[in-house]
């Protein structure tokens, strides 16, 4: 009983897990799903990793705030290579009502891209992957 146990938490707990190791970024799957739940100085970073195929590759990022009285929250990605170097950035705040941008960039090589998002605020938010490039 207590082997099935343990075997169902190590099935269950790395699902759930998000890296906050750039050098250990969690693999992502196709959608992040996630909330902050402190103020908007309380920053959250998270790292995922991914690789990527000729295209385009398409993030579509979507912020609900908690409270429609407070300050909202923010939610910033940036597009890394391997080595670290920032290929892309943007972000999203939302405060009283959701927000969603959606932004499409080309993809010219094959590569393992890393997904830096770092969160602050009472927010929900969920960032989509998809595009020709996207190889999960």
């Amino acid at each position: 009983m207590m082997k099935w146990l343990l075997a169902l938490l190590l099935l269950v707990v790395p699902a759930f897990a998000q890296s906050t190791d750039p050098d250990k970024p969690t693999a992502l799957t196709a959608t992040i799903n996630g909330n902050s739940s402190g103020g908007l100085s309380d920053e959250k970073t998270y790292y995922y990793a991914f690789q990527v195929n000729k295209g385009t590759l398409s993030l579509t990022l979507d912020v609900t705030p908690l409270d429609k009285s407070d300050g909202g929250g923010i939610v910033q990605w940036t597009l890394l290579d391997s080595k670290f170097n920032k290929l892309k950035y943007d972000n999203l705040a939302a405060q009283g009502t959701a927000e969603r941008r959606v932004k499409d960039m080309p993809v010219t090589i094959k590569r393992r891209m890393i997904l830096k998002l770092t969160v602050s605020g009472n927010i929900d938010y969920k960032l989509q992957t998809g595009g020709s490039a996207v190889k999960l």
